[in-house]
């Protein structure tokens, strides 16, 4: 799936000819200039709007080593904005907005004001405007996406700066989606520590810039986790929260490989949850450190 960014980034300018060639040419991308922000148009394709965005940073940072991507734009349009864009009247939109006009769904709510006007994402009403048939035929991140984004991209910088792969961090949206969070926030905490960077940095990886974690929680059934570890990924990383409140770092192979154990000798059941992995683990079935392969 393609995926529409605009992306605020620094170390380049309007001036750096070849910064800018780089953009037109290896990215179809427009580099703009509004006061004093560098705003770069761009799209990518990935699973997902965070793995397009992870896929596009790892990528510019090859092609474009200086350059630096500072955060989303959340492109807030208002009521005109939307008229304009839509080719309708301010009326209909206002009608949009207040609900006048029948939808199957409502109109997305506002991100805030501007004054004493109320705004909007373009992603959202675009997606919304997709059910009338009005859209502009683009994608881009909605607001849980684009906040997912905004919050990983200082890491994927930090570990480019530093070498390491750029992560790629799945969390799935369900009823545990809290506790998903406060592994997120743990695995931020890690990212700092000497320990658990040698372990992120020892994993093999199909791509040597590029790294999927999964974030799960102890309850989750470990058959339905190891599915979000792609083929094509050589391996992944298994975070998850223990009973007191500990990171569990575990190396995921997508295939057996030299130093893995198989998972399938463990001899835990098609209903074993990562709660139960984990226990075996720290019981110590499994020496500590070594990948575990799900093939």
């Amino acid at each position: 799936m393609e995926y529409e960014f605009v992306l605020v980034v620094d170390g380049v300018s309007l001036d750096d000819e070849v910064a800018v060639s780089v953009i037109c040419e290896s990215f179809d991308g427009l580099l703009s200039r509004h006061r004093n922000l560098h705003l770069l148009s761009v799209s990518a394709s990935g699973a997902t709007p965070v793995d397009a965005a992870h896929n596009l940073v790892a990528r510019l940072r090859r092609e474009i080593p200086r350059l630096r991507v500072l955060r989303l734009d959340p492109d807030l349009v208002g009521v005109s904005d939307i008229a304009e864009r839509t080719g309708r009247t301010r009326q209909n939109v206002l009608q949009w907005a207040n609900g006048t006009r029948q939808s199957a769904e409502p109109f997305p709510d506002p991100e805030g004001t501007a004054g004493r006007s109320p705004v909007w994402r373009w992603a959202e009403v675009n997606a919304w405007l997709a059910g009338i048939g009005a859209d502009d035929g683009t994608r881009a991140p909605l607001r849980e996406d684009a906040l997912m984004i905004d919050f990983m991209l200082p890491h994927w910088q930090q570990a480019l700066d530093q070498g390491l792969p750029v992560l790629k961090v799945l969390s799935v949206q369900d009823d545990r989606a809290a506790d998903r969070t406060a592994v997120m926030r743990l695995l931020d905490d890690a990212l700092r520590d000497a320990d658990a960077v040698k372990t992120i940095a020892a994993l093999p990886r199909s791509e040597p810039h590029r790294l999927t974690v999964v974030c799960a929680v102890v309850l989750d059934r470990l058959s339905i986790v190891l599915e979000q570890v792609a083929p094509d990924d050589l391996s992944a990383l298994l975070a998850v929260q223990g009973g007191a409140g500990e990171l569990h770092l575990i190396g995921i192979a997508a295939q057996q490989l030299p130093g893995t154990v198989p998972i399938a000798e463990l001899g835990l059941t098609a209903e074993a949850t990562v709660g139960d992995l984990v226990l075996l683990l720290a019981n110590g079935r499994v020496a500590s450190g070594t990948p575990l392969a799900i093939a």
